[in-house]
This record gives C-alpha cells, sequence and structure tokens, in this order.
C-alpha cells in the first residue's frame, strides 16, 4: 500500500521497490501529493521528522487506508470454523 501511495511498482523486486521509494522527493511546492491520472501520489519527506506537516498527514492517509482494511477481517481456522473481527472506529461512535 505505501509503495502505490508514492507511485512505486510494488512488482519490481524488493531491492528496487526500496531505492524507488527513497527516490520519491518532496515536492517543490511543499504539497503533500500531486494528482495523476486521477490519483493522489504523495511525496513525505523522508528525511524529515515524523511530525512534520507532510509526513503526518502521509501517516494519518495511510493509518486510515489500514484501518478502512482491516474493519472487518475474515479468518478461518482448522476446526472449521469462520470468525469475523469487526473494529469499531471511535470517531463513528
Amino acid at each position: 500500500m505505501f509503495f502505490q501511495m508514492c507511485g512505486v511498482e510494488e512488482s519490481r523486486s524488493r531491492g528496487k521497490r526500496t531505492d524507488d521509494l527513497c527516490g520519491v522527493a518532496p515536492l517543490d511546492n511543499g504539497a503533500p501529493f500531486e494528482v495523476i491520472e486521477d490519483r493522489e501520489v504523495w511525496h513525505p519527506v523522508w528525511k524529515g521528522k515524523i511530525d512534520d506537516g507532510v509526513n503526518a498527514q502521509f501517516i494519518k492517509v495511510a493509518a486510515d487506508h489500514i484501518w478502512e482494511n482491516e474493519e472487518v477481517s475474515i479468518c478461518s481456522v482448522p476446526r472449521k470454523c469462520t470468525l469475523i473481527f469487526c473494529i469499531e472506529d471511535p470517531e463513528r461512535l
């Protein structure tokens, strides 16, 4: 997911993805992302601090994506039972 958010191709080797990800530079205008083909392509400040503006926004969006993906997870166990885990969003309560 993080690779896609930064416009890095996930099908490449781990080393190439890492190189590509490290090559994502901040935008000259200071914006956190640019829109390319109707998709947000993020430009975090990798050498900055985690709570810098752009990085904080990137982390929040990444966490929101993870939250959405994990709201309902289905896990099958060997005894042919299916467990469904629901995570409640505190903002929706």
